[in-house]
């Protein structure tokens, strides 16, 4: 699976007020209009608590 692009993810995740939840990344995501390959990554990050665009990126770039 290719890693989303970061300027992608900071597009579709302008709005996360952060630390957010893995829902609400799925959530604000798909209201931009985000396509399968980054909501796949999005939803095989550990479902945990993100503090910001980093950590996202950095968890999404550690999927296999």
């Amino acid at each position: 699976m290719t890693t989303p692009d970061p300027d992608r993810l900071r597009a579709l995740l302008s709005e996360v007020d952060f630390p957010c939840e893995r829902s609400e990344l799925i959530r604000q995501a798909t209201a931009h209009g985000a396509d399968d390959s980054v909501l796949g990554h999005l939803g095989a990050i550990p479902d945990s608590t993100y503090r910001d665009l980093d950590s996202v990126t950095t968890a999404c770039g550690e999927i296999t």
